[in-house]
């Protein structure tokens, strides 16, 4: 998903610390979630986590995230149905969804570089 960037002016600033810095408190919150099975707020911040990764996002990648996506908010309503009626247990099919949709979401972090910049001078690492 390239985004055009011709004849727009430049910044010379940029948004690379505040954008990184919001990126690890939201994978924070998501393991937090995940270690107290708050499936609501772990699939929530997911989908938070996707939105802003997008953009780092090949088509095809932003195509299987959304599948896993729309199939893990099926699972995530069913759980939410169960818990109304007094059952608070997470499924295997549930817990292993939003799982491998995290594992997704991690490795275009990984992928992309914001993991851990690619720079042979580590002085240009915050340059884009």
């Amino acid at each position: 998903m390239g985004f055009e960037t011709e004849g727009r002016e430049q910044s010379e600033f940029n948004m690379a610390i505040s954008y990184l810095s919001r990126l690890n408190q939201l994978f924070y919150i998501c393991d937090e979630a995940a270690m107290e099975l708050n499936i609501k707020q772990w699939f929530q911040t997911l989908i938070v986590l996707f939105r802003e990764l997008s953009t780092e996002m090949k088509d095809e990648e932003i195509t299987n995230i959304k599948k896993k996506i729309k199939l893990t908010s099926n699972l995530v309503h069913d759980y939410e149905s169960n818990e109304t009626s007094g059952n608070h247990e997470v499924g295997e099919d549930l817990y292993e969804s939003l799982h491998e949709l995290e594992l997704d979401i991690r490795r275009v972090l990984k992928t992309s570089g914001l993991q851990l910049k690619m720079k042979d001078n580590p002085r240009r690492a915050l340059k884009g």
